[in-house]
Order: C-alpha cells, then structure tokens, then sequence
C-alpha cells in the first residue's frame, strides 16, 4: 500500500485564535436516556448542546443496521443476540436502563433514523465500527450498504468512521477516500502515531492517553486529536490545552463550558530525560521509635501484628490492624490515638481529597461493605459494593473524589482473581464496579496504582512476577526485564505511587527486601525506564518484619517541580522525603500582614508590615498594589514594609503577594477620625488610626495609645 499523504487532516485543519472551543460530540447520544437511541440522541442535542452525535453500529441477521454497542440486548433486559436476530424480532423490543438513578425506556434505533436526525439537526454523525457481521477487520462486506445510507441523507463530507479495527479503516481510506476516519485508541503510542501518519487518519484517545510531546507531534504532522470521555471542566481545560480539537461526552453542558486559551505549541516540546534529582529527607523512623507503643510496628510480636496498611492524610499516618479492629493513627513523634472499629478491618487507603476509606467487610474474601470518613466533617458514612470476582482483598487503593459528583474509584485486585476490581462511587453511594480483565491472576498481596480517575489507567503488582502497565488493555511484564530490579517477591515489599514532576510521569515502587522499606523511583517517560534513584531499606537494627506486610506510599505535590513522598512500612516504620528536580529550598508556611483593616486621616501614613513565617524562607520576594489606583494615592515600598498616603478621603485596598500567598488591607482615609476624640495633640507628625474601636497613634514607628501609653 502506497504512503497516503495528509491531505484531508492538513485541508481540514482548524485555525485556533485566542478564545475557541472544541467540537464536542456525544456518546451513544448521551447519558439522559438509554445509550444508543433517539431519546438519548435528541437530548444530547437540545439539553446538552451537542453538535455532533455518536453511535455504535452493528448488523441484524437480515443486514439491518442498528445503532447499539453489545452483540446482545442483556444489559437492557433481553436475553437476545443481535447477529442472529431479524430486525422485524427486536425493533418492537422495550428497553429499558438505569443511568444516574433514572429509568428510562426506549426502542432500538436504526442507523438510518440516527442520520436522519443528525441531517435534520445540522448534527455531524461518528459512526463507531463494532465488531459485527460484515463489518470486522476480516470482512467488510457490508459496509458498503452503510455508507449509503450516508450518502441517502447527504452526510458524506460530515461523518466520521470511528474504530478500532486498523484493518477496517485501511479499507474505508481505500475505497472510501472523501470519508473522515478516526483510529480510537487508548494511547498515541509512536507506533500508533506513524500508522496514522501513513494512512492518513486522525487518533482519537482515551482521556490521559496523550503527552504532551505526541499532542505537539501530531499538531506538527496536521493530525486533528479527538479525545474521550469528556465529563469534567477540569478534564475539558486539560485536553483543550493539548489542542485536541473534538470530545465525546456522557453528559459535559458543552454550552456551559468557557472558551480556551490558544494552545501554547511551544510548552509542549518533546520532554528531556531527568538527569538529576534532588532527594531531602524530612524524617524518618527512629524519629518515633520512643513514643510509639510497645512492639509497634517492628516485630511479628506484641499488640499491632497486623498493622499492615497505612493511609497519610494532613501528617497522620492511619493504620489498620485488622486482626485487633483498631485503626491507629500516628505522627512523627508517636502514636496519637487508637480507634476501636465495630467491623473487621481489612485494608485502608485514601482518595485524592483525603477521604479516609477502610474495608470493613466481616469476610476479606467477599468484599461488600466500606467504612468511609469525609475529609471535610470526619462524619462516618457505610457504604455497601459489590464486586464481580471476590478473593481476598487486603490492600486497597482509590483515585478521584468519592464525594463529589464525578466520583471516584476504589480499586481491590481479589487473590487468585485475573480480574482488577474498580468500584465506582458518587456523592457517597456505591455507583457500580468495572472489571478489567489482566494477564497475571493476583495474589493476597496483589496491588494496584491508580495513574488518574480512570478505572481503565493503571499499574498492578503481582508478588514474584513485578509491576504491569493496564492503560485500556493489558500491556504485559511492565518492570521486570533489564529496565527492572529483581521482581517483588512474596516477602518483599508491594506498593507504589504515581505522579508527575516536571512534566515527567513518575513512578515510585518498593523495593525493599523482608519488608524493610526502601524505593525505586522511575521516570515512565522514558525510554529504557531506567532507575533514577533508590532509596535503601529504613529498617532498625533487628527488625525482621512482617511476611504478610508491605510499604505504603503517598505523595504530595508542592509545585510543578516538587513533591513530599511519605512511606508507611512495618518492618520501616515511617518516613517521608523532598523529591525536586530543583535544589531543595526552605518553603513559605505562612504570610500575613500586621493589619487587616485601619483607618487614617488624610495627610497620615498608613504603615504595613508583612511578616514571612518561616523568617528565613528563601522566598522573600513580596509584591505590593492598591486599588483603586490613584494619582492623589501614594504607595512606597522598602521590602517587607509599605506605606500608603493620599491627599483625599478614600477607601483602598493593598494587597502584598509571596508566590501563592495573598495579604490585604483596607485602608480608609478620612477627614476626621469617627467614633472618638483626638486627645493627644502633644506628638508631632503622627498617623492616627482606629484599631479594634480604639484611637491608635502612631509617631515614629511606635504606636501610642490615647493615654501616651506604648502599645506593643
């Protein structure tokens, strides 16, 4: 097959100015009605302000084309297959589907009433090819019939082909060259990238599965990126800022949605590898080793055998001991406080808004119930899951916010189980559990590390085998051939964490041997995934352990460039360092100016002092304003001090910045002062203000109260 140059994707090349939205489309029409049919396609056109629509395809028997995802209606309550059914046996068929606590019922849609409806919307039509008869990767043979049905309703130049099936668009870009084609992927991966190139065809990619550097990449090359799932304004700024030109969405108000910025092509070159790092430890175990109980957590003896897993939350670290039905709460300086729990404890983990979720199920192996305390009140919440394959579960983790409309995931790998459990949760309720299927079965100490809110992007760690990659599917042994230390055993350490610093995603994974703690952290940006940096056991003299124990971390992001990783393991104890691609500076804790509201007579001078805590902070570069601005207002500045004068009555507001720190006062010049006498007319030039109802002078920097009495 001959190169096939880029003519549609450069021809058809938006021109981004300075405020622009994407296309969006919504899919399988949108989340008010059952997926895939007319309800659902008009209100994702009038109630979500979609212009675009998309649907999946398959064929009945008789060589209908229907607008549906499975090769069966069961999920929508008819044990019926769709290939081996006459259209005349379905069409009357209700169908009926619960989506966000709403029933709603249907008839099966036929693709040619979907384009019916686009053509009458001015709706531009994707259509995804499913594996279907006669339209598959090894036979096309009905798609011709399709797109005549594109063409009866005059939609050539506006739909779109969408699949995965590289095959199935070779042959649509052959034989179908005025069509728009789509390759869905889960990634742009460089190979995926140079098959595009060639045939011509644009990637559309699960949100998370474009870098920055392939985003420029495909831009350069005139490739247009759609991306999907779209449903939050967070996520909608993220991929618009990666210039990704159409996104499908469940239920994203498009209309309610700001427009963006130009994309900044230029902050989006190719990423340099890390070639170094700053590593600053901030405290470690022996640190605590005094205060902590008796036994705790270094022997197999004693009180707190199974405090296994520990969760960091604002400088605590919250064990489980399962065995004793305790949840232990610790610092740096020793245990804090012991909480007896009413169920059995098998595992605690934290989402992104420091919600604090313990598995509380009475049998570990039949996961059914969590006990969840919200981050903002600490109020108790039990909420009953479901999980699709059950096995023991000790170690759980969680990603996004499990209170919050999108919600989050807690994630279980089940011991034996070749399935990675991800239960979805919304405003607090059990919302469903998705199954992905990976290629190593787990085991009792089986752990998964979210990458982002997506139960389809993460990295599992089989004990004896390693560390896996699943972003939508498996990609196999991740970390274990010459870019891996020796695979974790069943008596090392599990657990990992995974963020970005400098642009770089990075993964960090125990390493220790017996449980004695100890990191590898990796730059997966990289090629070779070569180590950049291990951190050595933290053990104490003696400590052997726990055979069934790992290391737990947690990180914190303190910018772009920094983070805090803190690290819970039995046989390690605690403890926590800087990582910076930056040399390590004494941060800013606190900033505050010394009034936060005066009154002075016109002609005085308003006096400010900013305060830096902690005093010797490398940062002491304050910034100072007022507003409104004034000819008649005069503002002087001499470091961490200001003063503020004006020849007129007004009120202003100085406003002093540190990096992410804000300080303001208002200041109000009057004519006379209110609400007291000026008795002390002894001093010379001096500023009077009103402080806390009270007359306040200030003469040379001191300020004196109404009696002549210094004030400090």
């Amino acid at each position: 097959m001959k190169r096939i140059l880029l003519l549609l994707c450069i021809a058809c090349t938006i021109t981004q100015a300075y405020a622009w939205k994407p296309k969006f489309a919504g899919h399988r029409g949108s989340y008010r009605g059952v997926e895939n049919t007319e309800e659902a396609m008009m209100n994702g056109i009038n109630f979500y302000g979609y212009t675009g629509l998309e649907i999946d395809v398959k064929t009945t028997k008789d060589g209908q084309y229907v607008c549906w995802h499975d090769d069966d209606l069961s999920r929508v309550g008819h044990e019926v297959s769709i290939p081996n059914s006459n259209f005349a046996d379905i069409k009357d068929l209700t169908l009926t589907q619960t989506r966000s606590g709403v029933t709603y019922t249907a008839k099966i849609l036929t693709v040619d009433r979907y384009l019916e409806i686009c053509k009458d919307n001015n709706i531009f039509p994707i259509i995804e090819l499913k594996w279907a008869t006669g339209i598959n990767n090894n036979d096309m043979s009905r798609f011709p019939g399709l797109y005549k049905l594109i063409e009866k309703h005059g939609l050539v130049e506006e739909a779109q082909i969408l699949t995965s099936m590289k095959k199935s668009l070779e042959y649509v870009r052959t034989n179908y060259p005025q069509l728009q084609c789509q390759f869905l992927c889960y990634e742009v991966t460089e190979a995926h990238y140079q098959w595009c190139l060639q045939w011509g065809i644009n990637p559309s990619v699960q949100t998370g599965g474009l870098s920055k550097s392939m985003a420029r990449k495909c831009h350069e090359a005139g490739m247009q990126v759609g991306c999907w799932t779209v449903n939050s304004e967070d996520s909608y700024k993220t991929h618009g800022a990666l210039g990704c030109y159409m996104m499908t969405c469940d239920y994203l108000r498009a209309k309610e949605m700001p427009e963006l910025e130009d994309v900044d092509w230029e902050a989006l070159a190719p990423l340099e590898p890390l070639d170094t790092l700053y590593i600053t430890p901030l405290f470690n175990r022996s640190q605590a080793a005094g205060n902590l109980p008796e036994n705790f957590p270094t022997t197999k003896e004693g009180a707190y055998t199974q405090a296994q897993e520990a969760a960091y939350i604002d400088g605590l670290f919250y064990v489980a001991d399962y065995l004793n039905k305790k949840v232990v709460a610790i610092d740096t300086t020793g245990l804090l406080t012991e909480t007896n729990i009413a169920a059995e404890n098998h595992g605690i983990c934290r989402d992104d808004a420091g919600n604090l979720i313990l598995h509380t199920s009475a049998d570990a192996k039949v996961p059914t119930q969590l006990t969840v305390y919200k981050a903002e009140d600490n109020s108790e919440h039990v909420i009953n899951i479901t999980l699709n394959h059950n096995g023991q579960t000790n170690f759980p983790t969680a990603s996004g916010d499990i209170f919050s409309a999108d919600g989050g995931y807690v994630y279980f790998f089940p011991n034996e189980q070749e399935y990675v459990e991800a239960v979805k949760i919304a405003n607090g309720k059990y919302v469903s559990t998705i199954s992905q299927k990976v290629s190593i079965a787990g085991t009792t100490a089986g752990y998964v590390i979210p990458m982002d809110n997506n139960p389809a992007h993460f990295i599992y760690q089989v004990c004896s085998q390693g560390y896996y990659l699943f972003k939508g599917t498996d990609k196999g042994a991740y970390l274990t051939s010459a870019a891996s230390t020796t695979a974790p055993a069943r008596n090392s350490s599990l657990g990992g964490a995974y963020f970005f610093l400098d642009n770089h995603a990075m993964l960090v994974h125990a390493s220790g041997s017996d449980y004695n703690g100890g990191w590898t952290l990796r730059d997966m940006t990289a090629t070779a995934l070569t180590p950049m940096y291990t951190q050595a056991p933290l053990g104490l003299d003696g400590d052997s352990g726990n055979a069934s124990v790992g290391a737990f971390f947690y990180w914190e992001q303190l910018d772009e460039k920094t983070i805090n990783l803190y690290e819970y393991c039995l046989g390690g104890g605690i403890a926590g360092w800087e990582i910076s691609t930056m040399p390590h500076k004494i941060r800013v804790k606190e900033f505050t100016l010394n009034e936060s509201k005066i009154e002075v007579l016109v002609g005085d001078t308003a006096h400010l002092q900013a305060t830096i805590t902690p005093a010797n902070a490398d940062d002491q570069n304050v910034t100072w304003r007022f507003t409104p601005t004034s000819r008649i207002t005069k503002l002087k500045v001499n470091g961490l001090s200001a003063t503020l004068t004006s020849s007129k009555a007004g009120t202003y507001t100085v406003t002093a910045t540190l990096g992410n720190f804000q300080a303001s006062c208002e200041v109000n010049f009057v004519e006379e002062l209110t609400g007291v006498e000026d008795i002390y007319s002894g001093a010379e030039k001096h500023s009077k203000l009103i402080q806390d109802g009270q007359l306040i002078i200030i003469n040379n920097g001191q300020k004196i109260n109404a009696l002549g009495q210094p004030i400090e």
